[in-house]
């Protein structure tokens, strides 16, 4: 083999590039990044327009990245490198797609990854149903799953992207069984994972732990809370859990991936307020 020489400008350019994909998913930084779902607001019109009037507010708010529903981009995937610097230009980094396992798996679902991946997207962020709503299942069903979201996966990293599971309160369930299984059981090149913070601790689990364990694989941390009934979602800090726990395990982790608020519902919760008070908590709780 021939010995590859390098000049300077190529090993800067190079070293650049590098860096670049690394703060890409999080890795190099000295904090967290501080970014947001898009459904903490009301995007006029359900459209990509709207959308794009959300992150300027969000990035006035705060906030340094999003993640959406695919749905708000889906239309722009044949103008994918024009609605790019649109996104650009808001200067917020895009997180992800949020998509659903039931809803986009279909036989042109490499068109959804390639789609978001060339409009600048990072992640196509999976939710699914969990195994079981008591976190007990067979290793059969496990093994099923795992086999299903690394398909999934390898579709993504094929089109330029990566794949990152959401849970929801099932998987947390059972001291952290499914999710656990999950993230043991698979390819961490095919498997990566954006944990709801909020459903984990709804559903009994404990997101600290996981991110202990696991925080080489956490793209990011969705946060929000609950009331004492445990169904209505209420600004940070006014619930019946708080996140000190997990930003103990951030800080020993020395994790720097998204710290993601999630006021899901718009106006529902509180709108641009709740969402500037999100804001706040999070300085106050994980100091970014």
């Amino acid at each position: 083999m021939k010995p590859v020489h390098l000049t300077r400008r190529t090993f800067v350019i190079s070293s650049l590039a590098a860096s670049a994909q690394l703060v890409a998913f999080g890795q190099p930084s000295s904090k967290p990044r501080v970014g947001c779902q898009t459904n903490g607001w009301v995007v006029p019109g359900d459209s990509f327009e709207g959308l794009l009037s959300v992150l300027k507010q969000a990035k006035i708010t705060g906030y340094d990245g999003f993640e959406c529903n695919v749905r708000f981009v889906r239309s722009e995937f044949p103008n994918a490198g024009e609605a790019r610097k649109k996104i650009n230009d808001t200067g917020m980094f895009f997180i992800g797609v949020h998509s659903s396992y039931s809803d986009d798996i279909k036989p042109d679902f490499d068109k959804v990854a390639r789609g978001a991946a060339r409009m600048g997207a990072h992640h196509v962020v999976m939710s699914d149903k969990g195994l079981a709503p008591d976190g007990k299942f067979t290793p059969e069903a496990l093994h099923a799953k795992v086999a299903q979201l690394e398909a999934v996966g390898k579709v993504c990293n094929d089109n330029g992207i990566r794949l990152a599971y959401h849970n929801h309160r099932d998987e947390f369930a059972n001291g952290n069984a499914e999710i656990n299984g999950l993230a043991a059981n698979s390819n961490p090149e095919l498997l990566h994972f954006l944990i709801d913070a909020g459903h984990a601790y709804q559903g009994g689990g404990d997101p600290a732990a996981f991110m202990r364990q696991y925080s080489q694989r956490g793209v990011g941390c969705h946060l929000k809370t609950f009331a004492a009934d445990n169904v209505t979602q209420v600004p940070l800090g006014q619930g019946r859990f708080g996140f000190e726990a997990l930003a103990a395990a951030v800080r020993e982790t020395r994790w720097t991936g998204w710290l993601m608020d999630e006021e899901g519902g718009g106006a529902k919760i509180g709108g641009p307020g709740a969402v500037a008070a999100d804001r706040e908590y999070l300085r106050k709780i994980f100091g970014v």
